[in-house]
């Protein structure tokens, strides 16, 4: 069983290890000064840059800022829900919806997409990739000490948003009894 303690213990080493961590804080503070583009813009070159480096000369910078605004809308119905107590079937077209629209991004995908979604509520979103998503052979999930103590049990998601909607699901009944609090990161961001 994940107690609150392996929990802490675990978002601490993540921090001590993930090298592009710094990346996430500036764009935080690209946010917090009315910089939002140029956050995602941050995110998706450090974060999902696998994608993005071959959408970069021709990414239609305008064309994802308007369907920011087109989606915003949806993103305001979330911004008093947090990842704990959030009602998710009360809002699953709309997690779609937004996941559908990103997700179509040229650069932007399927990763691209939980990440910018987690920007926008920080609080609701986790973020993904191909890691968390179950798609790297096993002989990298069995090295991990939350497999080895049967802790964890693999899941595969698939890049859809059915699959999207259902990891956010699946995280929070996992989750659901971890009492996690801290002023550097949301819950949604500790999961990741």
């Amino acid at each position: 069983m994940i107690t609150d303690e392996k929990f802490t213990k675990a978002t601490k080493e993540f921090d001590a290890i993930e090298k592009r961590g710094s990346f996430y804080n500036m764009a935080i503070s690209l946010i917090n000064n009315n910089f939002e583009m140029e956050a995602y813009f941050l995110i998706l070159a450090t974060w999902n840059f696998a994608r993005f480096r071959y959408a970069v000369n021709d990414f239609d910078i305008n064309g994802f800022k308007e369907k920011i605004k087109e989606l915003n809308p949806y993103f305001d119905q979330l911004k008093d829900e947090d990842f704990r107590t959030i009602n998710f079937n009360k809002y699953e077209e709309d997690i779609k919806k937004i996941f559908v629209t990103l997700s179509s991004i040229k650069g932007v995908e399927y990763t691209g997409a939980s990440k910018i979604m987690h920007l926008k509520n920080r609080c609701v979103f986790i973020m993904w990739d191909g890691y968390i998503k179950g798609e790297k052979p096993k002989k990298y999930y069995n090295k991990l000490e939350i497999v080895k103590n049967g802790d964890w049990k693999i899941k595969r998601y698939w890049n859809n948003p059915e699959d999207y909607f259902q990891f956010l699901k699946d995280m929070q009944g996992r989750f659901k009894d971890i009492n996690f609090q801290s002023n550097e990161k949301t819950f949604a961001k500790a999961i990741d």
